[in-house]
């Protein structure tokens, strides 16, 4: 046999795969599971490329007009639906049965993989965000970790100054933003997962707040997440809302920090965060459906949530991890308050009037009266 044959022979069919992940440690372990999967199997060669968080959608809604999709994605479990409704993910309901996803994942997450009755993915990670703080400013001020709104309140108020800031969160004109506002709002409501006009309204006004009283940077605005944890490093904001996609980022600073639960008002509820894995129609179905079964058969999840600070959706993995990574308990305790947004009625509408709303009250255009009518 000439080595020409030889070449076509051990050539191996190459997937791509779409992913934002833009942190150090979402990279490597991202990273690692790709160069994993290849080395244990001879058939596939998967790479994968990094689409901006704020372009993602964007980016596959015109990748699929123009049919340069990739062979799967990793997405933001809101956007899912909406792209399953379009037809762009593959049913592999047949495979996903396999996994027994409905008894083993956390039912919030499957339920953003699931359109009638069919499954069209699978969930690759979940998480929440909690309040994380400098404990030696705390202590220092004499302020204990607040656990109520009325708490928090008053501790980002002590905590503003000697030229800090008490707290930051991402209000970024994007689903991040959202996001971050969405747990405040789900913790202002009477019922689990509703969204009401006198709940923006009163987390508007307590987040507005702390902006004109000096207490939270006026350029939250155009904080992604991941830049509010680089402030958070530099060392001027005592307490920030944020995810555990980040602690790699403050441990390799060497900056000392802690978490407690969302601080609560009418309840203690949080907004489900995380991502899925998808197909996408008409590509490389085998092949993704191999690389699907490796992460999510064979450690493949869980190497990469143990390196990147997330949890695995799939319960058992998760409680594994803990083990390893006792600081990810918080975000396992909040999962059964947590609400995905595909449950919220109109969420995106609602997703993207909650940051423009938010803006024209930091900007004076508007009250938070004013504001909280936009969602509907």
């Amino acid at each position: 046999m000439n080595k020409e044959n030889m070449e076509e022979i051990t050539q191996k069919e190459e997937l791509l795969l779409w992913s934002y992940y833009e942190t150090d440690a979402q990279k490597e372990g991202l990273d690692k599971v790709t160069k994993s999967f290849n080395e244990n199997q001879d058939r596939y060669e998967i790479k994968w490329e990094h689409v901006p968080t704020t372009e993602f959608v964007r980016m596959i809604s015109r990748a699929y007009t123009e049919q340069e999709l990739p062979d799967l994605v990793i997405i933001d479990n809101p956007d899912m639906q909406r792209f399953i409704q379009l037809g762009m993910f593959e049913d592999i309901t047949e495979y996903a049965d396999k996994l027994d996803l409905e008894k083993n994942y956390f039912p919030t997450a499957v339920g953003t993989i699931k359109y009638e009755d069919k499954y069209y993915g699978v969930p690759f990670n979940s998480n929440n965000v909690c309040l994380i703080y400098r404990p030696d400013l705390l202590k220092k001020a004499k302020i204990r970790p607040p656990s109520t709104w009325e708490e928090f309140d008053r501790a980002a108020h002590v905590l503003s100054k000697d030229g800090n800031y008490g707290f930051l969160m991402s209000a970024i004109d994007a689903e991040q933003g959202a996001f971050q506002l969405g747990n405040w709002i789900l913790s202002a409501t009477d019922k689990k997962g509703l969204i009401t006009e006198e709940a923006v309204e009163r987390t508007y006004e307590l987040l507005s707040g702390l902006v004109f009283d000096g207490c939270m940077p006026a350029d939250c605005i155009n904080y992604s997440q991941t830049d509010v944890a680089r402030r958070f490093i530099d060392g001027d904001i005592a307490m920030m809302e944020n995810g555990p996609w980040i602690y790699s980022m403050l441990d390799a600073a060497g900056v000392e920090y802690e978490m407690v639960p969302m601080p609560a008002n009418k309840r203690n509820s949080v907004v489900l965060g995380g991502e899925n894995l998808g197909i996408i129609k008409g590509k490389n179905t085998e092949g993704a459906i191999e690389f699907i079964k490796y992460c999510a058969e064979k450690g493949g999840i869980e190497d990469f949530c143990e390196i990147a600070d997330l949890l695995p959706s799939r319960i058992e993995s998760a409680k594994n991890l803990i083990s390893k990574k006792p600081e990810l308990e918080i975000v396992m305790a909040q999962m059964d308050s947590a609400v995905a947004r595909t449950d919220i009625d109109g969420w995106s509408n609602i997703s993207n009037s909650l940051t423009e709303g938010f803006l024209k009250v930091i900007t004076g255009e508007m009250t938070c009266e004013e504001a909280a009518r936009l969602i509907y």
